[in-house]
């Protein structure tokens, strides 16, 4: 008899077991008890709400049931370009166009040919702009024929200033570069970053691109005056910057900012670029660091800019794509999802962000299996 008690006490247990188990699975895939809490003033009955960063249960009998696709800066792969001139680290499937230069001016730019929008540019110099509108008038109407007359004007001479006219300028080059100039339409500065180490501002700045759509980056360029009598020229020095879509940039400046720290250039090409200059190779340090410490500079004023313009912009970017962001408290990262994805209870696993969040790179899409 004490068998048989046994054999029903055991098979009882199996049975209470499957029922909690099934009764468990219930309240989570259910959301039974989603309005229970609402129930009860939050304040009075100290109710820990969503937006708070308190310690949520890491260990949950169901998986939840959601799709998450990795965002592109999250999943990047590198892979290495190298000339003999220079090398750099680039993105997977990235291509690399040279412009046919010298030394001097030696031209490059590294982009996603499915999205030229993500791009990483850099020239060593560009010369040839007035300084005035007033002085380039002189020389439309009297000397039309002169190479002035058609020189661009830097007014004032700063990088935002340069980068107005920066189509304008590569566009009549185009013969010698291997990829399109890129269009850079409405230049606005939008925060400055710091200085470059030869004087120049780095900013962040956005711009209408070629179909007039938003793009953000990161650019420098240093301007220097150049006497060459009877008129004082500019000459441009060092532009470099990189791009992603508007409201990308927060996820893809690690990204672009380390590929732009990667970049070094060979004894070849600095041998080459002193025998043009006429100088001596005792600055060749000097030509190799040039985008590693560019891409320090940009960490360093990245790390401590204003952040309510990013607030601002990537709250109106989900509003206009569609998309609210939600954090996963057991990883921390950052999801967008689309709008009614916390209408779902879920247990504590997933959490609106709070405004300082969206100064944060986000780890992708995600969205209600």
């Amino acid at each position: 008899m004490n068998k048989k008690y046994i054999i029903i006490a055991v098979v009882s247990s199996i049975i209470g077991i499957i029922v909690l188990v099934l009764l468990g699975f219930f309240i989570v895939e259910s959301d039974i008890f989603d309005d229970i809490a609402d129930i009860f003033d939050r304040d009075t009955a100290k109710v820990t709400t969503k937006s708070e960063n308190k310690t949520k249960p890491s260990f949950r009998l169901f998986k939840p049931k959601v799709n998450i696709t990795r965002s592109k800066a999250k999943s990047v792969e590198y892979q290495n370009f190298d000339n003999g001139l220079f090398s750099m680290k680039i993105p997977k499937g990235w291509t690399v166009g040279v412009a046919n230069s010298d030394y001097i001016h030696y031209t490059f730019m590294a982009y996603d040919p499915q999205n030229p929008d993500y791009k990483i540019f850099f020239n060593m110099k560009t010369e040839g702009y007035l300084k005035t509108q007033d002085m380039k008038n002189f020389y439309k109407r009297y000397y039309p024929n002169a190479p002035f007359a058609i020189l661009p004007v830097i007014n004032p001479q700063t990088t935002e200033a340069f980068y107005k006219v920066y189509t304008q300028v590569f566009s009549l080059n185009q013969n010698i570069l291997p990829f399109k100039a890129p269009v850079i339409k409405n230049f606005k500065t939008v925060q400055t970053l710091g200085k470059n180490m030869t004087g120049g501002s780095i900013v962040r700045a956005v711009y209408d691109n070629e179909q007039g759509k938003k793009v953000e980056g990161v650019f420098t360029a240093t301007i220097k005056e150049v006497a060459i009598p009877p008129v004082v020229v500019l000459n441009v020095y060092n532009t470099v910057y990189f791009t992603a879509p508007e409201g990308e940039l927060v996820d893809w400046l690690p990204v672009l900012n380390s590929c732009v720290g990667s970049i070094k250039f060979s004894d070849k090409f600095v041998n080459g670029y002193y025998q043009q200059q006429g100088q001596v190779v005792r600055n060749a340090q000097a030509i190799q660091s040039i985008c590693n410490q560019t891409s320090d500079i940009i960490t360093s004023g990245w790390n401590e800019r204003q952040k309510s313009y990013d607030i601002m912009s990537q709250k109106r970017s989900d509003a206009t794509t569609g998309y609210e962001r939600v954090r996963d408290t057991d990883t921390g990262e950052i999801y967008k999802a689309t709008v009614g994805f916390m209408d779902k209870d879920w247990h504590g696993k997933y959490e609106p962000i709070t405004d300082d969040m969206y100064n944060l790179p986000t780890a992708g899409y995600i969205e209600k299996d």
